[in-house]
């Protein structure tokens, strides 16, 4: 009897707790694949806002710092010892359904439609209540939607600088609204 209240004690407790620690672990993981040095690649209009054309293509090849001690952004802000989180949002594709404005990811404005699932990169500063930065996680890039402009961030090959980009920004699609 002893035996099965053991038994039932580890598949109840230790079995989630394991499960747990392996999706922290792997979560850890994916963040540590992320550091690094981030360079704006692409930009293309999806939706009407205030920034204007030349201040959207401005931000070619302007870069994001991921690291674990320091998070920069292109606009200057810099966050010391950042707070990183990432997310796992399954995609609803139930006809109809207009999502909020929070689960409103790339697929929804035609953006990698063909995925099953949206992993975004939350970054906080430390301290504060700022909203977060947010990325969605596509294989090694990062792509940004900010103000009807969408930025397709590439990792950089060295620490030197971007990867050869096209700087004429008419390479970046046309400046048409999307959607």
């Amino acid at each position: 009897m002893v035996n099965i209240w053991k038994l039932i004690i580890y598949f109840f407790v230790f079995i989630p707790f394991t499960v747990a620690n392996a999706e922290f672990a792997e979560r850890e993981d994916a963040l540590e694949e992320l550091f690094g040095t981030y360079y704006v690649s692409r930009v293309e209009r999806y939706r009407g806002g205030l920034t204007s054309s030349e201040d959207a293509f401005n931000q070619l090849e302007a870069g994001v710092e991921l690291k674990e001690s320091e998070f920069s952004f292109w606009d200057g802000t810099v966050y010391e010892n950042p707070i990183y989180e990432i997310e796992d949002h399954l995609l609803n594709r139930n006809e109809g359904n207009v999502p909020s404005s929070s689960e409103k990811f790339g697929n929804f404005y035609g953006y990698g439609s063909e995925r099953e699932n949206v992993r975004t990169l939350n970054v906080y500063n430390r301290g504060t209540d700022v909203a977060p930065y947010v990325f969605e996680v596509v294989e090694d890039k990062l792509w940004m939607f900010l103000d009807g402009w969408f930025y397709r961030l590439e990792r950089t090959s060295s620490e030197d600088g971007p990867l050869s980009f096209n700087k004429n920004a008419g390479a970046c699609l046309n400046n048409e609204i999307r959607g």
